[in-house]
């Protein structure tokens, strides 16, 4: 299996770059690009492509979403 470089959408927390199975405790996880064209786009000059590229998968981390999201389910 390709590893995955999993990114929060709120935050820049990086402890699930380069690992290789999805978190079960994050929500809305989606793929952006497979591991290879991630690592290709990590090899470009920072301000040749946007944050997102570097990473394969989007999503929200435990603890943004008790910040994020479950307030506005909530109320």
């Amino acid at each position: 299996m390709e590893k995955i470089r999993l990114v929060c959408m709120f935050c820049d927390r990086d402890d699930y770059d380069h690992v290789e199975a999805l978190p079960t405790d994050w929500f809305s996880v989606d793929e952006i690009e497979e591991y290879r064209d991630a690592m290709q786009a990590a090899d470009l000059s920072p301000k040749d492509i946007s944050q997102q590229d570097w990473f394969t998968h989007i999503g929200v981390c435990p603890s943004c979403y008790e910040v994020e999201i479950r307030p506005a389910l909530v109320s």
